[in-house]
């Protein structure tokens, strides 16, 4: 599957045809538009989120335009209300196939459920459930829709919440739903599927002009989202085709990529700074007793200067100058190193002083600085865009 780069989003280039072929194996689908674009460069739960979704399909004709316009040629654009349908329609006659539908106001996903298994002539979409505004902050709702879910026996989970809601819910959720194979995020589609909302004409969404549709319908609420958003787009597609566009990639993310903090905690760090927005992040994970001040401050000051200037350390010295191993720990695993020849990161991952995650981190630090050649400082703390 060939794939094309945008802004540092990695789009499956593949067709409508090929996908729906695909699917039936299992996956999470997100239908990047314009929109995302922007939300992506500063929502690093988002991002993070993008990069471990299974297929990564154009929602936008815009997106097609951006890719002609680095020389590349999306195939096809297949929008979340144009796949769902077509999603359904094609695995009609299998019975292997049963549907969830989450999201839309109360009696909005019941309405697209007896609308869709008319159409398809059987009991394809299994269940429904609208949310209360405002559920994915509430524990207790997210977990009574699971054990819904689960008690279902659909394996299809079709979520229309709107972005960046539904593909966060679905990925903080989605080990917990055991029988869930596909996991689709439909935007409005469910509206669309109900009845209730209009979509735009076809001419304007093959031409890249929908937003003009849904502007004219919702100017409140929608004007900054497609006015506002137009001029930084523009700027970041021009920074990437010049070559000068980097994401960098928030110090949360970098402290997950190093297996210090989950992405709950990150989760939670980054909903606390929305509220004191002085708080530094690292702060923050200090006070919540999840990261020491020498680990913040290695991250923050040691390493990048190591990593700028090719200071290629050995791998324990990274690990200790972070704080992360002790210089007792160090001499301790020595010590046992003498009746056991593995090497010291392995014996210090078997008594539980290190994750295996933190190990090939460094690791792959350790080679970069060993590379001259290769800016090192760039590749740990940004995202570049591929030549793909």
């Amino acid at each position: 599957m060939s794939k094309i780069n945008i802004l540092n989003i990695t789009i499956d280039n593949l067709s409508l045809a090929q996908l729906l072929d695909e699917i039936k194996q299992g996956g999470f689908v997100v239908t990047p538009n314009a929109d995302h674009l922007i939300q992506l460069q500063h929502d690093p739960e988002f991002f993070h989120v993008y990069r471990n979704a299974d297929y990564v399909i154009c929602d936008s004709q815009i997106l097609i335009y951006i890719s002609w316009f680095f020389g590349k040629k999306i195939r096809e654009k297949i929008s979340g209300s144009d796949f769902f349908p077509a999603f359904y329609w094609h695995y009609r006659n299998d019975p292997d196939i049963r549907i969830f539908l989450l999201g839309a106001g109360p009696g909005v996903a019941l309405q697209a459920q007896k609308n869709i298994n008319t159409k398809v002539g059987r009991e394809m979409v299994v269940a429904t459930y609208s949310p209360s505004y405002g559920f994915e902050k509430n524990e207790a709702e997210c977990h009574e829709i699971i054990d819904l879910i689960n008690a279902t026996n659909a394996n299809v989970l079709a979520v229309g919440l709107g972005a960046p809601k539904q593909e966060k819910w679905i990925y903080k959720y989605r080990p917990d739903l055991k029988g869930i194979k596909i996991f689709l995020a439909i935007g409005a589609t469910i509206d669309f599927e109900a009845g209730v909302v209009p979509r735009a004409p076809r001419q304007l969404s093959e031409t890249g002009l929908e937003w003009v549709y849904r502007l004219a319908r919702e100017p409140r609420r929608l004007w900054r989202r497609y006015l506002l958003g137009i001029i930084p787009i523009l700027s970041l597609i021009l920074r990437q085709k010049l070559g000068i566009y980097r994401y960098k990639k928030p110090l949360g993310l970098l402290f997950h990529e190093a297996g210090l903090l989950t992405m709950h905690q990150v989760e939670i760090l980054l909903a606390k700074q929305a509220k004191e927005p002085d708080q530094r992040f690292g702060e923050l994970a200090i006070q919540h007793g999840w990261l020491e001040p020498k680990t913040v401050h290695f991250f923050l000051v040691e390493l990048p200067r190591w990593l700028q200037k090719h200071y290629a350390h050995r791998l324990l010295d990274y690990l200790e100058v972070a704080g992360l191993l002790s210089h007792g720990q160090i001499e301790a695993l020595r010590v046992e190193q003498q009746s056991d020849p593995r090497a010291l990161e392995e014996l210090a991952i078997e008594r539980g002083w290190i994750k295996p995650k933190t190990v090939k981190f460094f690791q792959r630090v350790q080679d970069l600085a060993n590379r001259p050649q290769i800016n090192s400082f760039e590749s740990v703390y940004f995202y570049k865009p591929s030549s793909n």
